[in-house]
């Protein structure tokens, strides 16, 4: 099951950081070795057609929504991502994130992260028979002044607060804007706008599915088509790698014709529009 991330720190969208003070700031991650870097932006072709939609959640866990909207800056479609530090849900779609974006173009500056303990904290409760799990101490990948070089895309990725739950940095009007027809008041993460043509929010899979391994081994198991974390990570890429093909009209050929790439990309066609707004938000 995932959890929904509805943060009870809403606020934190709409509160000022100074950059001055934001740009002095990590979230709490590391520069990644860089046997992990080549491990995760080198996964073979042939693996990722192996895999194809590999063990992706339901559309009733894993919300994945087709967008009527232009996304670009300039002029390239842009990949919008906000996320968490502490949010294991976050983690779990960094890995996936990577892979997809190494189709595209050149990643730089990839960081590794533990997600540590906060968001157990929030989801305490001790009156609950049966609380939601908190996956502690997930290890995923960090985008944070991460550079991704690319004829194809634009990356923008937003880390909302650090490991400890402390503000890092703010969406900007536009940013919300861009995720409000899917993510109404943009409360939740992680979240992804695909160059306006798709959206994703939550995590594609159980973070549970990473529970007590090293980035080490997470990316080590990545070019094994029959491992199941590759099946998790991998397929979740090929979706996003087929809705950042959708962005970019089929470019590069070679990627967006690949055999994973359109297996994964056939539930977009079903893709249902935006949820509706909630009445509150109508209101």
């Amino acid at each position: 099951m995932v959890c929904r991330v509805v943060v009870l720190l809403l606020t934190i969208l709409v509160l000022p950081v100074a950059a001055a003070q934001a740009a002095g700031r990590t979230d709490g991650s590391a520069p990644a070795p860089a046997s992990i870097v080549r491990l995760v932006t080198h996964v073979p072709a042939r693996t990722l057609n192996a895999v194809g939609a590999g063990s992706v959640l339901p559309e009733s866990s894993f919300g994945v929504f087709k967008l009527r909207s232009h996304l670009v800056r300039d002029g390239k479609p842009e990949v919008l991502s906000l996320s968490l530090a502490w949010c294991p849900h976050c983690a779990a779609n960094s890995w996936a994130m990577a892979v997809a974006l190494s189709r595209f173009g050149t990643l730089t500056g990839l960081r590794v992260l533990n997600t540590g303990t906060y968001y157990c904290k929030l989801t305490a409760d001790p009156c609950s028979l049966k609380p939601y799990p908190c996956y502690p101490f997930t290890h995923g990948l960090s985008f944070f002044h991460t550079g991704f070089h690319s004829a194809y895309l634009r990356l923008r990725e937003v880390v909302i607060q650090d490991v400890n739950g402390k503000d890092l940095q703010k969406p900007s009007h536009a940013d919300v804007r861009a995720v409000n027809p899917f993510d109404p008041g943009a409360d939740q993460a992680p979240a992804l706008d695909v160059g306006g043509a798709f959206a994703f929010l939550n995590a594609g899979y159980d973070p549970g599915a990473l529970a007590h391994k090293s980035w080490s081994q997470i990316a080590g198991s990545l070019a094994d088509p029959h491992n199941a974390v590759a099946r998790h990570v991998d397929g979740l890429a090929n979706l996003f790698t087929a809705a950042m093909c959708r962005a970019t009209k089929g470019r590069p050929a070679a990627v967006c014709r690949s055999k994973g790439v359109l297996d994964a990309g056939a539930r977009l066609r079903t893709a249902p529009g935006p949820p509706p707004p909630s009445p509150e938000g109508a209101a």
